[in-house]
C-alpha cells in the first residue's frame, strides 16, 4: 500500500497535532449557519485546523485533514471522508463528529482480516488508506445491500461496505492493484488500480473510475464486470462536440508525470435519472464528458481545455496527442455562455441539483459551477475564485461565511452533494471544512 508523495510528509502532522482527550460536544466556534439567509454560505463542520482531534468534539470545533467527499443517508445524516485522516466520520444528533470507519494508522483492513469474511469486522478496527468516495446504496446489488454505505478507498484498490445497524465492514471486491475481471463475476479476485470514484444507477448497476487503469468499469446488477469506456492509455481529448467510441477514447484523470504515485484521486461521476447517461469529470483534460451507455459514445459537454499529456520514457503506457510538458492547467472563463466554450480547471465531483442542473466542483478554479443541460449554459453558484498560496486555508474572517456564496473563499473544493431538502454541501478541501449554500 502506498501513500501519495504529496501527502506522505503532511501525514506526519496528523498525529503530532492530535488532541485526543480534549472532547466536548459544546461548540466554541461561532455557528455561522444559525442566522444565514438564502444564497449565503456557512460552515457546518470544521474549525479550519488541519489534523486529527481525537474525535467526539462538536462538529464546528473538529479538525479535518483534507475532506474530499460527503453523503447523506436516508435519515439526512451527514457523512464525510476525512481523506488524510483515513477515516469515515459522521455528524451525530448531539452535533459531535464521530468516526464510524478507520483507525489511527493507514492500512488495509482489520488485523484479523475479518472484513474479508462473511462475519465482517467492526468499522473502528478497519484501517483505510485514503478513502476517496462514498454513497449509500438504494437497493440490493452484488456490491451492497440497500442502506449500506459503499466506500471506495483509493490506495486499498477495493470496495468496502459498512452496515449502519451492525457497524460491520465487508470487502465486496478488489485485491492487490492490477487489471483483471472483465467478463467475470465480481469478487475478491477482481482487480482495480487506484479506483477513485464509484456510483450506482437506479437499475442496480455500479460504475467506477478505475483511475490508473484509465477506464470506466461497470459491475452489472447480475454481478458481471466489464469496461464501458477508456482504452487503457492516458491521453488528451480529441472529441470536441463529436461523439467518439467510448472504448477507443482516452482520459486524463491525473498527470502521467506522477505515474509512480499520483498526488490525489482524480475524476468524478454522476448518472442521469433514466440511467442512460454517465457524466464523467475528466480532471486533467479539464472537461466534463457524457457517456451514452446505450450507444457507447463519449461527448464533451463542458470545457474547452487547454490540456496536456506527456510520454514517460521507457513507460509502455504512453499518451496520445502529446503536447505540452508540463501540461497547461485549465483556467476560468465562460460563465453565462456555452459550457463547451468554458474554461475549467481540474473538475472533480459531480451531482444533480434539485433544479435539474448538473453541478460540479471546478476544483482548480475554487468554484462550484452548474450546467443547464437543456440550454448548455454554465454558471458559477459558489466561490469567488480567490485562493491563498499553497494549501494553507483561509483565515476564518476571510472565508465569507454568512455572506453571498458567490463571494465565498473556497480553497480547492473537491466534493459536493445535496441533502434530502435540496441544499448544496461542499467539501472545502484545503480549508479543512464542510460548508453549505443556504437555500
Amino acid at each position: 500500500m502506498q501513500q501519495s508523495k504529496w501527502f506522505r510528509g503532511l501525514a506526519i502532522g496528523v498525529w503530532a497535532a492530535s488532541a485526543a482527550g480534549c472532547q466536548t460536544t459544546q461548540a466554541t466556534s461561532a455557528d455561522t449557519c444559525a442566522s444565514a439567509t438564502s444564497g449565503s454560505i456557512c460552515t457546518v463542520v470544521g474549525d479550519g485546523t488541519k489534523g486529527y482531534d481525537g474525535g467526539g468534539l462538536h462538529r464546528l470545533d473538529s479538525w479535518l485533514y483534507f475532506p474530499v467527499d460527503l453523503a447523506f443517508d436516508s435519515k439526512n445524516t451527514l457523512y464525510l471522508l476525512d481523506w488524510n485522516n483515513h477515516r469515515v466520520r459522521r455528524v451525530d444528533p448531539d452535533d459531535s463528529l464521530e468516526t464510524v470507519m478507520g483507525t489511527e494508522d493507514p492500512g488495509d483492513g482489520d488485523p484479523g482480516k475479518k472484513d474479508l469474511t462473511p462475519a465482517g469486522a467492526p468499522g473502528l478496527t478497519v484501517s483505510l488508506n485514503h478513502p476517496s468516495d462514498l454513497f449509500f446504496a438504494t437497493q440490493d446489488t452484488p456490491v451492497a445491500k440497500a442502506g449500506d454505505l459503499v466506500l471506495d478507498a483509493w490506495h486499498n484498490h477495493r470496495l468496502r461496505t459498512w452496515t449502519p445497524a451492525s457497524g460491520l465492514v465487508h470487502v465486496t471486491c478488489g485485491q492487490n492493484p492490477g487489471f483483471y475481471g472483465d467478463g467475470k463475476p465480481v469478487g475478491l479476485t477482481t482487480m482495480f488500480n487506484q479506483p477513485s470514484k464509484v456510483i450506482q444507477d437506479k437499475d442496480g448497476n455500479t460504475y467506477m473510475i478505475d483511475m490508473r487503469n484509465w477506464r470506466i468499469r461497470k459491475i452489472a446488477k447480475d454481478g458481471m464486470v466489464s469496461s464501458v469506456a477508456g482504452n487503457g492509455k492516458p491521453g488528451a481529448v480529441a472529441d470536441d462536440a463529436t461523439a467518439l467510441a467510448a472504448l477507443k477514447s482516452s482520459f486524463l484523470f491525473f498527470f502521467p508525470g506522477e505515474w509512480s504515485n499520483p498526488e490525489n484521486p482524480g475524476g468524478g461521476l454522476e448518472i442521469s435519472a433514466d440511467s442512460k447517461t454517465l457524466y464523467i469529470a475528466d480532471t486533467e483534460n479539464h472537461r466534463i464528458r457524457a457517456l451514452d451507455l446505450t450507444a457507447g459514445t463519449l461527448t464533451t459537454i463542458a470545457g474547452s481545455g487547454p490540456s496536456g499529456c506527456v510520454n514517460i520514457p521507457n513507460n509502455a503506457t504512453g499518451c496520445v496527442n502529446d503536447n505540452l510538458n508540463p501540461p497547461q492547467k485549465g483556467d476560468f472563463a465562460g460563465d453565462n455562455g456555452p459550457a463547451t466554450a468554458a474554461r475549467l480547471n481540474e473538475p472533480h465531483d459531480l451531482a444533480f441539483g434539485p433544479d435539474g442542473r448538473l453541478y460540479f466542483a471546478d476544483t482548480g478554479n475554487n468554484r462550484i459551477r452548474a450546467i443547464d443541460l437543456k440550454t448548455g449554459i454554465i454558471t458559477t453558484v459558489a466561490g469567488s475564485g480567490k485562493a491563498p498560496d499553497g494549501v494553507k486555508p483561509f483565515a476564518t474572517s476571510d472565508l465569507g461565511d454568512g455572506g453571498s456564496a458567490l463571494n465565498a473563499a473556497l480553497n480547492h473544493p473537491e466534493g459536493i452533494t445535496f441533502d434530502k431538502n435540496g441544499t448544496l454541501y461542499v467539501a472545502d478541501t484545503y480549508n479543512q471544512r464542510i460548508r453549505k449554500v443556504v437555500k
